[in-house]
This record gives structure tokens, C-alpha cells and sequence, in this order.
């Protein structure tokens, strides 16, 4: 027992000194490699992994959209409080699932079989949470800036 307890304790030998390599030139024949694939399509075709959009980057189409359309102004205001005296509804979470129920409905408008059409509020609050995270958008990002830059935070400043 003695014995395998003290190899235990032996440092490893240095590996062999490597011999070197003879710089002599040989010709290697290598065969020519397949084609490249010929059109995007293709290419597409070729890919191992395919891209598969999520939820999140569904939510965040239907968001740009809302910045955009005729609604901005009451899907902004669902958006822009930091804290709950400033929500349009007196409340961020009731304020995220009115912003996510303007997602599901422009969703549904725009497609009745649109991934986001028949999902859960509390699903697309989260993915609108991913989607202005991704922005630096979020209410705690945006609550921890003044004038543009960030003011660390402390235990009651959350």
C-alpha cells in the first residue's frame, strides 16, 4: 500500500525529447476536393444545422412592426415605464401582458397560423422581455441609466 501511495506523490517524467523531422521534400498527390455547391440554395441544402427562427425572433418581427404601425403610441406607452407608479395600467406586469396581447393580435392579423397566434400571454411576456433585452431595452437596463449611462446598482436600487 505503501508502494502506490508513494507513486502517487512522484511527479511525472518529462515526456522523450521529440527527434527532429527531415526537411526533404516529397510530392504527395491529394485528391481534388468535391465542388462547391453551385447556388444559395444549394448552399442551404448543404447546411448541417438548419436555422430555425424561435419564438423569441417571432416576437421581435411583430415588435418591429408595432413600432412601426398605426398602434405605436399605446404599444410605446406599455413599454416605457421603469416602475409601477409610471405604468399606464399602475402595473409593469399587467403593462408587459397588454404589450404582449397587442403582439398576439398583430399577429393573428397578420397571419392566423403566425406562430404567436394561438400561444400564452405569459410566453410572450417573456419573449418580449428577450426581444428588448437584445436592445438593452429592458426596464431594469433602462431603470439603472441616467443621462445615457449606467449607474451601478446597490441592494435598494433594484
Amino acid at each position: 500500500m505503501a508502494n502506490s501511495n508513494s507513486r502517487r506523490n512522484e511527479r511525472p517524467s518529462s515526456p522523450p525529447p521529440v527527434a527532429p523531422v527531415a526537411t526533404e521534400q516529397r510530392s504527395v498527390a491529394h485528391a481534388a476536393p468535391p465542388p462547391l455547391p453551385v447556388s444559395v440554395e444549394a448552399w442551404d441544402e448543404a447546411l448541417i444545422v438548419k436555422d430555425q427562427r424561435t419564438i423569441n425572433d417571432h416576437a421581435q418581427d411583430i415588435h418591429r412592426r408595432l413600432l412601426r404601425g398605426e398602434t405605436a403610441n399605446q404599444y410605446k406607452a406599455y413599454l416605457l415605464a421603469v416602475y409601477d407608479e409610471q405604468a399606464v395600467e399602475g402595473s409593469l406586469s399587467i403593462d408587459n401582458s397588454k404589450a404582449a396581447e397587442m403582439i398576439r393580435n398583430r399577429a393573428t392579423e397578420l397571419d392566423a397560423n403566425h406562430p404567436l397566434a394561438s400561444e400564452k400571454l405569459a410566453t410572450i411576456v417573456k419573449a418580449l422581455g428577450v426581444v428588448l433585452r437584445r436592445y438593452e431595452q429592458d426596464r431594469r437596463s433602462r431603470r439603472q441609466r441616467l443621462d445615457g449611462e449606467y449607474v451601478h446598482s446597490d441592494e435598494n436600487n433594484k
